[in-house]
């Protein structure tokens, strides 16, 4: 018999986790390309303090399950940073047998809808995130800029112009913030595979990433990233999108990591003074 003096035990985690629910967070999601569907899985909160990665109890999980992810939960994709139409999910974790069976107690949860093959961040709800104004690039602004980063940024980073033909580019321009101009995100990947053997002393980087912003004088870098991309060092990395986490008015740059083991890997960045500095890093798998 419980008493005054013998009181039930309170499942203080579970205290946490239900009033965390209560007050209906805004929620970030990934998508994990690793299976046979894509599936949206939550890493994070955004909101006024910014982004907080997101980690419950199993129970927390569950109930997080029938309020995020369960059939006809309504989630906002985002292109690179450009929202999309609202989907909704076709089944949550949890609803009838496990959409996933991962080995250990506690794993994060996942839904299934259908998205775009581009998007790999997603928010909770139909309303999306705030996006900072810009003015559009034109083809020949654009040109100019990716002249810089072909003239000049690459060749510091140890690419040659002669060298560059091998490389695979692929180009962003997204509003940040940053200024009324978009920032520019370059990326180059000679798809080349290095022993783990290599380094960077011996070795030109084979992936170079090049984030550029405009500044009293035109275009020039505020942060660049480059390896020789062997798996004994760092992987090569790609760009998520921007999105503005904490509503004021900057967004952050997303990248992941391209590794297929790795799909939740995320890193954001928010451009203070003239550069991009890290803010949120996020490097969990599914078990908790």
């Amino acid at each position: 018999m419980k008493t005054a003096l013998n009181p039930p035990q309170v499942d203080t985690y579970w205290q946490s986790d239900s009033t965390f629910l209560a007050s209906k967070p805004t929620v970030l999601f990934r998508v994990d390309r690793s299976g046979n569907l894509p599936r949206l899985i939550p890493i994070a909160t955004v909101g006024a303090k910014g982004l907080r990665s997101l980690g419950m109890t199993s129970r927390g999980w569950r109930a997080f399950d029938i309020d995020y992810l369960h059939s006809n939960a309504t989630f906002t994709p985002y292109r690179y940073g450009e929202p999309l139409s609202a989907v909704r999910s076709t089944r949550g974790m949890w609803e009838g047998e496990p959409l996933d069976t991962l080995p250990c107690p506690s794993p994060l949860p996942a839904a299934l809808a259908s998205i775009d093959s581009r998007v790999e961040l997603l928010t909770s709800g139909g309303t999306p995130l705030a996006r900072p104004h810009m003015t559009s690039l034109s083809d020949g602004e654009l040109q100019g800029v990716l002249s810089t980063v072909n003239t000049l940024v690459a060749p510091t980073a140890g690419i040659s112009l002669s060298r560059m033909s091998r490389y695979q580019r692929n180009v962003y321009a997204v509003a940040t913030g940053a200024s009324t101009r978009p920032t520019v995100i370059v990326t180059y990947d000679d798809p080349e595979a290095l022993p783990d053997s290599a380094t960077r002393i011996t070795e030109r980087p084979r992936h170079l990433m090049v984030v550029l912003d405009k500044g009293v004088y035109g275009y020039k870098p505020s942060y660049t990233y480059s390896d020789v991309s062997s798996s004994r060092i760092q992987p090569r990395r790609k760009f998520l999108g921007a999105l503005d986490a904490d509503g004021d008015g900057k967004a952050e740059l997303y990248f992941g990591v391209q590794l297929p083991q790795f799909p939740l890997v995320t890193y954001a960045y928010g451009y203070e003074g003239d550069t991009w500095l890290e803010v949120f890093k996020y490097e969990r798998g599914r078990c908790q």
